[in-house]
């Protein structure tokens, strides 16, 4: 292969508009996974290509010229190039590959290619080459896993051996410490979906990632004031590059574990360089999820809010996940105006992906979330209108907000309903609130109690004939409060009246002193 990209590079420079504008299609075609049965047999590559049908694309190796593509192209294609990429991101980084194409070195290229297969035994690294601490790097990890007895033992080890061996190792200089950190920590969550099988629960490898996303995530606020320091510059660049193709190649069910990388770097590193313009025009034309999220939070943070709401609206459910950091920032840095129009655009794709997710506890865990969020901007804005619209929306998942709202804010009637709605019995409710209800708003408590009555008449036994005439003497009393004796009489006369076949309750209301006649 190494031979194929030198004829590549030496035969289409990337100096020429055409050619840029070639490697720029097959990128596309190959980062939105339209390459399918790519392989490498011998001194060929073949594989095809779906664009506007399928295209069937046959490489040779050793000379480069031979090449074919169905498209009919006699020279290269992008459907060409796209097989390449694919082939090659089989052992190889897609960066090294670019990288070598840009700096146009062909003298110099065979041999850097070939590094990217060969594992040099890297016993050290040079502190300012981002190839050498790969290199370092991943010789440690073969290592390690050659001395780990068993590979139910190997994730386990990542975690509490492997990276802790790799902080003592890493360079003391620190402008460039937390730098090399996070591409250790960025590599092992490589390690750690690349071992991922079905065999294996989702959420364990999930959890074990997300240990990582949190070390990437504190090395880049570790590199906030050194990262516009003129001797990061060549590693930074180096860095983006890499950080974005692995985004872009990465695929369900992780991707969203490699944005958190891609928007944790940006927030605190990249976005320090003023890169996010020739970022943007980097991620061009490729309309992937991977790309598509990477753009939108590019605009978030240039504050370009009208075109980042309409890759959200575009890309709608899909997004629902990612969602709460933009919104979780926007509530930290107190921009209510940039909040009220997320909001506006959000809640409802929110709230939809919140009810489909699959298990209650999950459910639960993000109306919580979401629900934290408007709380703070509720209390900033003075404004609770969308809060309570979003309690409303998440019931029955966000009971408990919703009662204590009514309560505190002295609702009592749509407390009650609540109560009522939710199928809560009145025995199981709170006694202070019933008290306080009683004090300021009896009226609101008549509707529990007549349910509570009915349900005891159902039951048909003397224990609850005695409970359904306890509950009548309270309830009288709140119809007294209420000054509504009246009205109180008509409702007796109906339950004596209705409940005349039932002897033994018509007994207890005799002893209770309710036989008015």
């Amino acid at each position: 292969m190494e031979q194929f990209a030198a004829w590549l590079i030496n035969t289409y420079p990337l100096t020429n508009d055409n050619n840029r504008n070639i490697l720029k299609e097959g990128l596309k075609l190959f980062r939105q996974g339209n390459v399918i049965h790519a392989y490498h047999e011998g001194s060929t590559m073949t594989g095809k290509v779906q664009d506007n049908g399928q295209k069937h694309v046959l490489l040779d190796e050793e000379i480069g010229d031979l090449s074919r593509c169905s498209c009919g192209a006699t020279t290269l294609c992008p459907h060409q190039l796209a097989t390449f990429l694919s082939v090659w991101s089989q052992s190889k980084t897609i960066a090294s590959l670019i990288d070598g194409w840009k700096e146009q070195s062909t003298e110099n290229i065979l041999p850097t290619l070939a590094s990217a297969t060969i594992k040099k035994e890297a016993t050290s690294y040079e502190d300012n080459s981002l190839s050498s601490w790969l290199e370092f790097v991943d010789y440690q990890h073969q290592q390690y896993k050659s001395s780990i007895p068993s590979k139910r033992t190997y994730l386990t080890g990542l975690t509490h051996a492997f990276f802790p061996k790799l902080r003592t190792q890493a360079p003391k200089k620190a402008e460039i410490r937390p730098l090399f950190l996070l591409h250790a920590s960025l590599y092992c969550m490589e390690q750690v979906i690349n071992s991922y099988d079905s065999s294996q629960p989702y959420q364990y490898i999930a959890d074990i990632l997300h240990r990582f996303v949190d070390m990437v995530e504190e090395e880049s606020k570790g590199l906030f004031h050194s990262a516009i320091a003129f001797q990061l510059d060549s590693l930074l660049k180096e860095s983006r590059q890499l950080i974005r193709e692995t985004l872009l190649q990465q695929e369900e069910p992780f991707i969203r574990e490699m944005f958190y990388v891609y928007q944790f770097t940006w927030n605190d590193v990249f976005q320090r360089r003023n890169w996010m313009a020739s970022e943007l025009k980097e991620l061009e034309g490729d309309t992937s999820l991977q790309a598509e999220l990477a753009k939108t939070h590019l605009l978030f943070l240039q504050k370009k809010d009208e075109e980042a709401l309409k890759l959200v609206k575009k890309n709608s459910s899909q997004y629902a996940p990612y969602l709460f950091h933009w919104l979780q920032s926007l509530v930290f840095n107190k921009a209510k105006d940039r909040l009220e129009n997320w909001l506006a655009v959000s809640l409802p794709i929110v709230t939809s992906y919140i009810h489909s997710e699959p298990t209650y506890d999950r459910k639960r865990q993000l109306t919580k979330h979401l629900l934290k969020l408007l709380t703070e901007y509720a209390m900033e804005t003075r404004q609770d209108k969308l809060y309570k619209e979003a309690m409303r929306k998440l019931m029955p998942y966000s009971y408990g907000e919703y009662e204590w709202y009514l309560f505190e804010t002295k609702n009592y009637r749509q407390w009650v309903e609540l109560q009522l709605w939710m199928g809560f019995e009145l025995s199981g409710l709170e006694a202070y609130k019933l008290k306080e209800i009683k004090k300021t708003d009896a009226y609101a408590l008549f509707p529990l109690y007549h349910v509570a009555i009915n349900k005891a008449l159902e039951q048909r036994n003397k224990t609850a004939y005695k409970e359904a005439t306890s509950l009548l003497k309270t309830l009288h009393s709140l119809y007294k409060k209420e000054k509504l004796e009246d009205i109180w009489l008509q409702y007796l006369l109906q339950l004596k009246e209705g409940t005349k076949r039932l002897r033994s309750f018509q007994e207890e209301l005799k002893k209770g002193r309710f036989s008015y006649d």
